[in-house]
């Protein structure tokens, strides 16, 4: 075996199952990450397919004791692969654009397991998603609502909506991803929503089916999603009494997972089941369904951004470590300020010193970077990183800024690796710019 190996990055990086060190060596499962880089390039996304299937699986387990919908926030992580994964896993889609109905249906999804959110659908989107008879369109607005009805009357259709309420409820995360408060676009307030339902009840065109609420992202304790359902099922118990034929309550995502910076441990998925079914009941939802739309919590450690280092840089006592991912493939750090564990491919020797160093990009950005004054061991031109948490809300929000195509993207299991996405070719990115 050699020299013993540290393989910790200020002891900051979460355990996993599926991403792990053998020998000095990371592995995907049972796939040395070396051997992906040397087959497929770098930047290059990978993906542990067990570990999607064991998330899903928890979060099926912990709402066993209630009749419950799973729909995947596709906007986490859209690639086909992984979609078709968890369509025959069982799970429905959650989609927020037209574009995600396209890939939902590609996937394999049929209408009836996608419901539609996002604050801003366009006409074209709503028509869409009408012929392709959706299980719901969350409505946020009486112009919304607007737009829906009118659509639906023209088509001949009938439209199974959720009223998204706003509950008023502080998840207690970055504000950026907190969208439960009344200064939040997201929802009409429950006062609102009253007022909608003599509308909502009466329209040939509408069908109520649901009430729906989300209160944010990356909530570390199950209590502001429990405290919303609780509200929205007593809600949902009035309208119902006013006649609206209302048989969902949907909670939302928010479930987190550990990136590695955290000061309080998330609370487990078991938790977030039972203080979600639990609430149902408190608020009088027996006789309800219930759905949730988690997205990161099924994919997000499920990832890592494999990338190589392109050269070590130090002046004015700072090192950088210049590597070929980007902000391009991994925005979070600079949109956020995100934390996302970084570890060695090849493990350090044991004793190795770790160091401060900026992980940074080639993009000509002072923000494109992947991570500040981070404890490193010595790292070389040519050394193998692995950027952790990379699942969700990585490749989704890539881009081609500075003319960079979209990084390769791989799914593992066990000793095999097929590519999700092939490495996008120079030449198509100019491929809607004629010339004359």
């Amino acid at each position: 075996m050699g020299a013993e190996r540290v393989i910790s990055t200020e002891g900051k990086t979460p355990p996993s199952e599926y991403f792990r060190h053998e020998g000095g060596k990371l592995l995907a499962e049972r796939v040395p990450l070396e051997r992906i880089a040397s087959d497929h390039g770098t930047p290059t996304y990978v993906y542990s397919g067990s570990a999607v299937d064991a998330a899903y699986r928890r979060i099926d387990s912990a709402l066993e004791g209630v009749p419950h919908f799973i729909a995947y926030a596709m906007k986490a992580n859209s690639n086909l692969s992984v979609l078709r994964r968890l369509h025959q896993l069982g799970a429905g889609a959650d989609i927020v654009s037209g574009g995600e109905l396209a890939r939902a249906l590609r996937a394999g999804f049929t209408g009836d397991r996608i419901v539609f959110s996002g604050v801003g659908k366009t006409d074209p989107e709503i028509r869409a998603a009408l012929e392709a008879d959706v299980r719901a369109i969350h409505v946020e607005s009486t112009q919304e609502i607007d737009a829906v009805e009118g659509i639906a009357k023209a088509l001949g259709r009938v439209a199974r909506i959720a009223l998204r309420v706003n509950p008023n409820v502080d998840a207690a995360t970055h504000p950026y991803i907190s969208t439960g408060l009344r200064t939040s676009k997201f929802g009409v307030s429950l006062e609102h929503a009253a007022a909608l339902l003599p509308r909502l009840t009466s329209s040939p065109s509408l069908r109520l089916e649901g009430l729906a609420s989300h209160v944010g992202s990356m909530v570390g304790s199950p209590g502001p999603i429990a405290e919303s359902v609780e509200i929205v099922a007593g809600f949902a118990r009035e309208c119902r009494a006013k006649g609206a034929p209302i048989t969902t309550i949907d909670a939302g995502g928010g479930w987190p997972i550990t990136y590695g910076d955290e000061q309080t441990e998330a609370a487990s998925s078991t938790e977030f089941g039972k203080a979600i079914t639990s609430a149902l009941k408190r608020g009088g939802g027996e006789g309800f369904s219930l759905s949730v739309e988690p997205g990161r919590y099924i994919v997000g450690d499920a990832g890592v951004l494999l990338t190589r280092v392109v050269f070590v840089k130090e002046q004015y006592g700072k090192r950088f470590v210049i590597v070929d991912a980007a902000m391009t493939e991994l925005i979070r750090p600079a949109l956020y300020g995100a934390y996302h564990a970084i570890v060695p491919v090849e493990a350090a020797p044991s004793g190795a010193p770790l160091t401060p160093a900026d992980v940074v990009g080639p993009v000509c950005e002072s923000s494109d970077f992947l991570a500040k004054d981070r404890k490193l061991p010595p790292l070389e031109r040519g050394d193998l990183l692995a950027v952790r948490g990379a699942g969700a809300y990585a490749a989704a929000m890539g881009s081609t800024y500075n003319s960079r195509p979209l990084a390769t993207e791989v799914i593992v299991e066990g000793d095999r690796v097929s590519v999700a996405r092939r490495r996008q070719p120079i030449e198509s990115l100019w491929d809607l710019e004629p010339l004359e």
